[in-house]
């Protein structure tokens, strides 16, 4: 039996535990990534135009909990990061998000594909992890036929290291994957997805 197997084959007892309790609480948690709209943050106007911001949204949220807006609007803070980060026409690549979390003062850590476990400790040991993966795989807008890159916040993991805690800068609506969704969301991407922690 490995290690996964171990960590996400909840005990009966937990289960019963967990429902006689009205619930439970996270198996891991990171910092929470506050919600930042990548198409209208507060603060946009004409000038603005974040159809390629997922990435530098993450990364703004990421600042604001840091306390590291420097009072300034969100749409102003992303489309700063977004210029640290590189982005352009085609998105943020994994370097640039690095290079904006770096700019934050952040040391980083990244893994292609999505390994769970990987996932899993990052957030036990309470880092930021980011995955890229894509647009048409998270939930509630799932569409085969159509692929695009996209980053999301994971925070937490809870409901037996099954449940995972999410921000998606796209939806604020989206706020929790299944471990089954988010290896989807990652598997999908177009390019080979890949996760990033960052503390």
């Amino acid at each position: 039996m490995n290690r996964r197997t171990l960590r996400r084959a909840p005990l009966l007892a937990t289960l019963l535990l967990a429902a006689a309790c009205g619930g439970q609480g996270f198996d891991a948690k990171a910092p929470d990534v506050p919600f930042i709209d990548q198409y209208s943050p507060a603060g946009s106007g004409d000038w603005y135009d974040g159809s390629e911001y997922c990435g530098p949204a993450i990364l703004a949220g990421i600042a604001r909990a840091r306390g590291q807006t420097a009072g300034v609007s969100d749409a102003t803070l992303v489309a700063s990061l977004a210029i640290v980060a590189g982005t352009n026409g085609e998105g943020t690549t994994g370097f640039g998000m690095i290079a904006g979390l770096q700019a934050l003062g952040m040391h980083t850590d990244a893994n292609p594909g999505i390994d769970l476990d990987w996932v899993d400790d990052e957030l036990t040991a309470g880092h930021d992890v980011i995955a890229n993966g894509d647009f048409y795989a998270v939930p509630g807008r799932e569409n085969p036929s159509l692929h695009s890159g996209h980053y999301i916040a994971i925070t937490a993991v809870g409901n037996g290291w099954s449940l995972y805690k999410v921000t998606d800068p796209a939806d604020a609506r989206v706020t929790s994957m299944t471990d089954v969704q988010l290896q989807k969301f990652v598997a999908s991407q177009p390019q080979g997805g890949f996760t990033i922690s960052a503390w």
